[in-house]
């Protein structure tokens, strides 16, 4: 928090000073979105509640000036949640101004950045701590504090980043059905003497060349992915690492051909052992199916971890299937199911995503969404077993001021 603070302060100072006498430019919005989730079996913990419900806010200002050349962006976040503690939560996602120069961009502040390009999981994403107290699939990140230079080419650009301050990672409450099977202790170790204070450094190279797009990227500093087991050893262990990245994406008429691919090493650490990971896959997309009703989307993708039954994550010899529906209505619905399963012991879990539009609700405009989540055959050795009784369905509202 201190480095959120530390940030913030000069930051939105120096907006201010530049933008207060100026008007235009000036956007402001939020979502304000409630969701209602129920758990379909928790035989394992009764101790476990069954169902939630939850209410949050992100609000999201934006001020252009100097003629569109610089824009500071300000988007923060906040959860209340009537089971778990640990989801009523306050974060500032965004709080950054970046200035455009000709070929040149500087942003500094809180800022997130994405890379990857597959769709079952992004290796190659390594910027921003992810943000499990909203979900299990790793799609929401914090706020890192930043420094980020890009120079920008014909065809490619070269980003460099300065990242000043860590942001660890958050747990869901032992009572939540999707959480970690044991209580986390609050207190992280660092194998860097700055702790929380050590400085990364990121690097990254990317373009196109006909149809392909391409990235190639390096990180050095301290993981976003913590070390622990729910064993003997409960504290959060944060290696300092170098990790070489490369995502490419090619397309070709219906065809998307997707590959990321990461190699991490630990250096000095003795928490882990150096590792390579690679996710890759396609896409195949059909259009203007049943006359022009829907397209369809026809997706596949492997995942390949070298550390074998030793990897600390889900996916390390799994197969990914899924179907991605987009219609073609006013209301822009769209459907996403699809189904992981381990090739080395069968544990399966089947995800399915879905929204729409709903028109005006009052004065906003609407979105419902369904989620829904279940696994089968989960073997005891699997890292997912925690989850084996842990089928939810999960529907929400967000309302866009």
């Amino acid at each position: 928090m201190k480095i959120l603070i530390g940030l913030a302060l000069p930051v939105a100072g120096f907006v201010l000073f530049l933008g207060a006498p100026i008007v235009h430019g000036i956007e402001f919005g939020y979502i304000l979105e409630v969701e209602a989730r129920g758990y379909t079996e928790n035989a394992h913990n009764p101790a476990r509640f069954d169902s939630n419900f939850a209410v949050s806010i992100e609000p999201e200002f934006k001020h252009s000036f100097n003629g569109g050349d610089t824009l500071f962006t300000f988007t923060s976040f906040g959860r209340w949640d009537n089971k778990d503690h640990a989801r009523r939560h306050i974060d500032i996602r965004e709080l950054n101004v970046v200035h455009v120069a000709g070929n040149w961009e500087t942003l500094a502040g809180l800022g997130k950045v994405f890379w990857g390009v597959a769709e079952s999981s992004h290796l190659v994403d390594v910027i921003n701590q992810t943000d499990f107290l909203e979900g299990i699939d790793g799609e929401d990140k914090l706020g890192q504090p930043m420094l980020r230079l890009s120079r920008s080419f014909d065809q490619s650009a070269l980003t460099l980043f300065a990242l000043p301050g860590f942001r660890e990672r958050k747990f869901l409450s032992i009572e939540n059905p999707i959480a970690l099977p044991c209580e986390v202790n609050n207190k992280p170790e660092y194998e860097s003497d700055d702790g929380d204070d050590h400085v990364d450094y990121a690097l990254r190279f990317s373009g196109y060349r006909g149809i392909v797009d391409y990235g190639l990227s390096w990180f050095h500093g301290t993981s976003r992915d913590p070390i622990f087991n729910c064993g003997s050893r409960r504290i959060p262990f944060y290696a300092l690492i170098d990790q070489y990245g490369l995502d490419v994406q090619a397309t070709s008429g219906a065809w998307l051909w997707k590959l990321e691919a990461i190699r991490r090493e630990f250096g000095n650490s003795i928490a882990a052992n150096d590792f390579t990971a690679v996710v890759g896959g396609l896409e195949y997309s059909f259009y203007g199916m049943s006359d022009g009703l829907f397209d369809l989307g026809v997706l596949a993708e492997y995942h390949h971890d070298s550390r074998g039954d030793r990897a600390t994550v889900v996916f390390q010899n799994d197969l990914f299937m899924g179907l991605r529906l987009g219609f073609n209505d006013a209301e822009s619905s769209e459907v996403l199911a699809g189904a992981f399963i381990d090739r080395d012991d069968q544990t399966s879990s089947f995800r399915i995503e879905a929204n729409r539009r709903a028109g005006k609700f009052f004065w906003a405009d609407s979105r419902i969404s369904l989620e829904a989540q279940a696994f089968s055959n989960v073997d005891p050795d699997n890292i997912s077993f925690s989850l084996r009784d842990s089928d939810f369905v999960l529907l929400s509202l967000a309302l866009f001021f």
